[in-house]
């Protein structure tokens, strides 16, 4: 999965430190130790491996000055090309083909070997799924443009229904 999103990368002078490989094994390390996978927490999960590990990723790597190490800014520079690549030109809340192949991919790799076949069932059930980014309630431009306004029912006696900015996700599985 990690070369073909890194088959669609722009190709510049010189190597990228950071592969498409190492950045999603860091925002795995930030989910797996609990943590929200911001780019900061990617970064600090890379950084904080082991020094072997570390040059077999590429975070530490020897340049004609020196020993240098993956900095934060080339975690955010590969994301935003990562997502230039799996990203739709002019959203309409559907994925782009390469990014539904990759969600393919990461959903076929979870399934053990023994499960694949075992059942043919499928579950189907909805959330509601806030934003990163938030817009007034006036008509400016919103960061995230596929995301709207909803409404979020409690079942909790004394729990307010409340508006949220964000998706009504749905996932089957």
């Amino acid at each position: 999965m990690a070369e073909r999103i890194a088959a669609g990368m722009p190709i510049g002078p010189r190597p990228r430190q950071l592969s498409v490989r190492t950045l999603l094994v860091g925002m795995l390390l930030a989910l797996a130790d609990g943590r929200a996978a911001h780019l900061s927490r990617v970064h600090t999960a890379l950084v904080g491996l082991g020094q072997a590990d570390q040059v077999r990723l590429g975070v530490l790597v020897q340049w004609k000055t020196g020993t240098h190490c993956l900095t934060y800014r080339q975690v955010e520079y590969t994301f935003s090309r990562v997502v230039a690549v799996l990203a739709r030109q002019s959203p309409d809340g559907s994925p782009t083909e390469a990014l539904s192949v990759v969600i393919d991919d990461l959903v076929e790799a979870s399934i053990g070997a023994d499960y694949k076949t075992a059942s043919a069932s499928l579950a189907v059930d909805w959330t509601d799924m806030e934003s990163w980014s938030t817009r007034p309630h006036t008509n400016q431009v919103s960061m995230d443009p596929e995301a709207s306004w909803g409404h979020r029912r409690s079942n909790v006696m004394g729990v307010q229904d409340e508006l949220f900015f964000g998706y009504y996700l749905s996932g089957a599985v």
